[in-house]
């Protein structure tokens, strides 16, 4: 990325004495968050792998469950969906009256389909927030009643538990006030930050896909340690908390992960012997694959 890039700006919350450190925010700013967001009518249209954590994440932030509606394509994946949030069941045409937010959680091939369908019953307030990766905001905005305030985000899906990531994309008619309640929304999503549409590819790489990515190594770290000769609930209870550890220490202390690394490795002793094996596997190329690919793969979908 170039310097004339610009740059994501992170809306998350200072820490200080006072956060807690599970949600990522403090207990004023959560309090606060939860005030600006009450009353506030959202409409989730496809509660699945990534509409369900967002709703999840939004009932966090104080969004009461009477004023979350969700609509899946049945009324029995309406009401389960519903039950297991703490939300409520709805119709789409339920869904979308009188509401101020409508999340748009379907897969990119239906989005734009959908928010033609959705035209007429939309409220002429209403923003419109979509989850779907590889379609621009201009696409949605032309299926949509012009002058439709739009944005995207990208979550990944540990926002559900408020340690994840979402990127925001604003739309041109996104007023302040409407950019604001979005980012009052995922308050307890983890880290929130404004990126530009060029800039959601390398998102995606970095976090939105990163989640499955950390999930795979996590998996074979577990496996080898019961290779080695732990039980699985020891090993997983191992390789979770240290990883966990890792990230929190890195986070906390401002740390730069290669000084922690070396911080660790002894000369001669047992993690640079690992660190070694690593690199002669191939495990960094590999990780930077992966995310180049996700990237790559964010790119092609936004050509069409």
């Amino acid at each position: 990325m170039n310097d004339s890039t610009p740059q994501p700006t992170s809306t998350a919350p200072e820490q200080d004495p006072t956060q807690d450190p599970a949600q990522g925010t403090s207990p004023d700013s959560a309090r606060s968050s939860a005030r600006d967001v009450v009353g506030v009518r959202v409409a989730v249209i496809g509660a699945g792998n990534m509409g369900g954590p967002v709703a999840r994440s939004f009932l966090a932030a104080g969004v009461r469950g009477e004023d979350l509606r969700i609509a899946n394509s049945t009324t029995t994946s309406s009401e389960r969906a519903a039950q297991e949030l703490g939300a409520s069941a709805a119709s789409r045409a339920e869904a979308l009256e009188g509401a101020d937010v409508v999340v748009l959680g379907v897969k990119p091939y239906q989005i734009l389909d959908l928010a033609a369908e959705i035209g007429e019953q939309l409220p002429g307030s209403a923003l419109v927030i979509s989850l779907a990766a590889g379609i621009t905001l201009d696409r949605i905005q032309e299926a949509l009643p012009g002058g439709a305030a739009v944005m995207r985000a990208m979550p990944n899906t540990p926002i559900s538990v408020g340690e994840g990531a979402v990127g925001l994309m604003r739309g041109s008619a996104v007023t302040e006030q409407q950019h604001e309640l979005v980012h009052g929304l995922f308050s307890r999503a983890g880290v929130v930050v404004d990126i530009t549409e060029e800039q959601v590819h390398a998102f995606i790489g970095a976090a939105g896909s990163l989640s499955a990515f950390v999930f795979a190594i996590i998996e074979s770290m577990t496996d080898e340690a019961v290779r080695l000769g732990l039980k699985r609930d020891l090993a997983d209870s191992l390789v979770q908390q240290t990883v966990r550890g890792a990230a929190t220490m890195l986070l906390e202390s401002g740390m730069h992960a290669a000084v922690a690394k070396n911080g660790v490795s002894s000369p001669g002793g047992t993690t640079v012997q690992g660190l070694a094996a690593l690199e002669r596997e191939g495990v960094r190329s590999g990780v930077a694959a992966a995310m180049a690919a996700a990237a790559e793969a964010s790119r092609e979908m936004s050509k069409g």
